[in-house]
């Protein structure tokens, strides 16, 4: 592991510049998404055919496709330095 991971930038050294999520989470979100939005409609949404329960399934999915592929693909040094960024930003 890097001493010091981050790079800073020179106008403000509080904000990360090399924290950004890699592409392949949300590749890995959307596939997961799709996957499971594909599965709930065979097996569950056409047998009762409720579009509120799809509509609930659908948005709980989509957080929980996120969050998933953040957990398996991403690294806490980069969650960190999205974080820092994020309430820094907030606080301009």
């Amino acid at each position: 592991m890097d001493d010091k991971p981050y790079k800073y930038d020179a106008s403000n050294p509080r904000v990360v510049t090399n924290a950004e999520r890699p592409a392949t989470v949300y590749y890995a979100a959307a596939s997961l998404f799709a996957f499971s939005l594909r599965a709930y409609q065979r097996r569950i949404f056409r047998v009762d055919n409720n579009a509120l329960n799809f509509a609930l399934f659908t948005a709980g999915s989509a957080w929980a496709s996120y969050e998933y592929a953040n957990f398996a693909l991403s690294s806490p040094i980069i969650e960190a330095g999205v974080k820092n960024n994020k309430l820094e930003l907030q606080r301009n």
